[in-house]
């Protein structure tokens, strides 16, 4: 092989390594990249989401999921009272709604929702309700402790139904409901299919 196709072989491995990063990276920008962080063995780890431009949710994207938490502590929370994870961190699909403290589902379907209550000296028991209707609850009860409790529910759910965690109906509770940097109390919920 002469120094001339050896130079011209090379030219042409650079240039197809070349132009596959480059259609990789159009197509993790187009895809809406947040964050991309090297491995230990050289390489990248990309994480892709469902952003369209600006980071703005893509209403196309077939994604229907939520997680919001409570940013402050909750101090004897009366009966019956609707929990507000007023702090939204996902909100694919729009369904969840910070000021009421309730998930609209956007398409029928199996839905996954799981909340976490975390307590501080307490005793309260919240239930998940489906369209008015108790799918789910759970009770935690502490002294002078910290503790942490979760229910998870999967139930076929139709397009504008209601879902929201309530403290329980008739079960009056006392003490904290707490949330902050070292645990919080927490509402989730994904479209199965």
């Amino acid at each position: 092989m002469s120094a001339t196709s050896h130079h011209l072989s090379v030219v042409i491995s650079l240039t197809s390594m070349l132009i596959s990063w480059i259609v990789a990276l159009n197509m993790v920008t187009y895809a809406g990249s947040m964050s991309s962080c090297r491995t230990t063995d050289g390489q990248y780890d990309v994480t892709v989401n469902y952003c369209g431009k600006n980071g703005k949710e893509n209403p196309e994207s077939p994604v229907i999921a939520f997680y919001a938490f409570v940013s402050k502590m909750i101090k004897n929370p009366g009966v019956g009272r609707r929990l507000i994870f007023d702090v939204v961190k996902t909100n694919q699909g729009s369904g969840y709604n910070s000021h009421t403290g309730v998930f609209i589902c956007p398409k029928t379907g199996i839905y996954v929702f799981v909340w976490v209550v975390r307590l501080y000296s307490a005793r309260h028991s919240t239930e998940l309700m489906v369209n008015n209707s108790v799918y789910g609850s759970l009770y935690l009860r502490n002294t002078n402790s910290d503790g942490t409790v979760s229910g998870t529910v999967v139930a076929h759910v139709s397009k504008g139904g209601s879902v929201y965690v309530r403290i329980h109906s008739s079960h009056e509770g006392s003490g904290i409901i707490n949330s902050n940097e070292y645990g919080k109390t927490t509402f989730s919920g994904w479209l199965l299919n």
